[in-house]
């Protein structure tokens, strides 16, 4: 159909920078920053030398948690809450000692419904 173009706006092309949205670096959950604390440690709580363990089934034990840390160096003593079956607290002697057993034992499962959830504890 000759004569019956009409012009149209340009649009944009896609590779014409947008508004550039901040890209989250992915650093994987075992990796070490320069001061040697695990990445995964950086995230919430601030490093502690005491874990704080949520999610653990009503037939947990102190033993049975000491039995599970004591294979990672540094480890002092796992604590349950009276009162609380549920949660208990685990100490070491440095804040990367904690951090490699947070970071080994994070979503263990304890029991076949339970999985171990490991923060630090607040200071």
């Amino acid at each position: 159909m000759k004569g019956t173009y009409v012009e149209r706006p340009k649009l944009p092309r896609s590779d014409e920078p947008k508004k550039k949205k901040k890209e989250k670096r992915m650093i994987p959950t075992n990796a070490v920053n320069a001061a040697g604390i695990p990445h995964s440690a950086l995230a919430e709580q601030p490093p502690n030398n005491i874990l704080f363990l949520t999610n653990l089934p009503p037939e947990t034990t102190a033993p049975m948690v000491q039995v599970l840390f004591t294979q990672f160096s540094g480890f002092k003593e796992a604590r349950l809450v009276p009162g609380r079956h549920d949660i208990a607290f685990v100490e070491f002697e440095t804040e990367y000692q904690a951090g490699m057993a947070k970071d080994s034992l994070q979503g263990f499962k304890i029991s076949p419904t339970n999985s171990i959830k490991i923060t630090y504890a607040k200071k």
